[in-house]
Parts: C-alpha cells; structure tokens; sequence
C-alpha cells in the first residue's frame, strides 16, 4: 500500500474520532448545563418556607415534641396523609389533644418543617374529624 493512502486512511479515521469525540461530549455538556439550571432552580425553592394546614390531631408525644395529624393537601409539598411533625415549642403540646379538629403553621426549610402554630379549627373549614 502506497504511503499516501496510508497517511489519508490515518487522517480520515482522525477526523471521524475527533468529530464523534466533539459530538459526544458536546451533548454530554448540554445534558449537563439542563442538570445545573434544574439544581439552581431546586436551591431556589429551599428557602424557610409556611403551610397553613388543617387536620385532625391523632396523638401528642410531647416527651419527644412530635403531634400526630391527619391533616389536608399540603400545596406544593405533600398529600394529605397521618404523619408526625416536630413542634417548635412544648406550649403547642398544652393546646390540644387527641381528637382535636385544627389549623396548624409549618415553618422551616423542606424537608424540616416544625410546627410554630396551632389552634382549634372552626366549623366548615375542613379541619373536621375524617
């Protein structure tokens, strides 16, 4: 084989590397940059952030500062489901008991949210016993 067509064979299997080379790591860094908008844009949301809730309250374990509610759609973060909250302060724990219809504050950065809130809910807005 000629040297010519050894030196093009070489020159045109560069060409496609390099080529298939810039090609895949041009999408890589694409699909890379779509990755660091989407996690700046979830660090936005990670700000101290309040729900007013409401809910029925299913038990006080005030040794451990946990109330347990059964409480509505909390928008943006969950649906409505029994699960314990921390409370911010063991006065919260004075204010109710089990079986209690209530508006509730969480307060705190996702997924730390405490209660700093609670209060007997009023009749017909939807707080009542499920």
């Amino acid at each position: 084989m000629a040297v010519w067509r050894v030196v093009l064979l070489l020159n045109l299997a560069l060409a496609v590397g390099v080529g298939w080379g810039y090609v895949f790591w041009g999408r890589r860094a694409e699909r890379l940059g779509r990755e660091l908008t989407q996690a700046r844009a979830a660090a936005a949301l990670t700000g101290e952030r309040e729900y007013h809730v409401t809910g029925v309250v299913r038990a006080v374990l005030a040794d451990i500062s946990v109330v347990v509610i059964t409480h509505d759609e909390i928008p943006g973060y969950m649906p409505s489901m029994t699960m314990g909250f921390r409370s911010a302060s063991p006065k919260i724990h004075d204010a109710i008991r089990a079986g209690d219809a209530v508006r509730f504050t969480l307060k705190g950065t996702l997924p730390n949210l405490a209660i700093t809130a609670i209060e007997p809910a009023r009749p017909g807005t939807g707080g009542e016993a499920r």
